[in-house]
């Protein structure tokens, strides 16, 4: 899975396998996560699961943008039926990283005074990372230093600087980008 994703979704697929009992009350929870992963809910009751009927479950997660790439992590499911029998599913998640150089837009933009600058790195790099004002003097370096790949995120204070536009520039490697943001007082 991928850094910084939202509305990932896993589907459970949970049976009865009787041929004439129908069951109730089938519990399925999330029994291991991971601190990467953040899910919407971590538990859910089947109600009602005929003989021989399968029913879907459904678990919606969001992955931090602080994941290390190429990690494994694993997570695991209980389901539990009314009688006490404990089943488990497993899932092995490994978090991919960025394939291409690229600067974000800054959120929020307008920003008053605080704003957030994403950007990703495909592989190791010195990273530069500064604020101009609109007449191209430096105003503050955010960054200036070797960071490994993956996606990164710095908080820009603007507390002490006037409204206006401003620009900022990513430089790693050879890599060269700029955007425009705007602190509105």
């Amino acid at each position: 899975v991928t850094p910084g994703t939202k509305g990932n979704e896993i589907t459970l697929t949970v049976a009865n396998i009787s041929e004439t009992n129908p069951t109730a009350n089938v519990n399925v929870s999330l029994a291991k996560k991971s601190s990467s992963l953040n899910f919407s809910k971590e538990e859910e009751m089947i109600d009602n699961l005929v003989a021989k009927a399968e029913a879907e479950v459904k678990f919606t997660f969001d992955v931090s943008r602080n994941a290390i790439i190429n990690k494994k992590d694993t997570i695991e499911f209980m389901i539990t039926s009314p009688d006490g029998i404990m089943t488990t599913k497993q899932f092995i998640f490994s978090y991919t990283g960025p394939t291409e150089f690229k600067l974000e837009q800054n959120y929020p933009n307008p920003f008053n005074p605080t704003t957030t600058i994403q950007y990703q790195l495909p592989q190791d790099s010195k990273v530069i990372l500064k604020v101009y004002d609109i007449l191209g003097s430096e105003v503050a370096a955010l960054v200036n230093e070797e960071q490994e790949a993956g996606y990164k995120e710095v908080k820009f204070d603007a507390i002490n600087f006037a409204s206006g536009i401003y620009v900022y520039r990513l430089q790693a490697g050879n890599y060269i980008s700029l955007k425009k943001m705007m602190l509105l007082r």
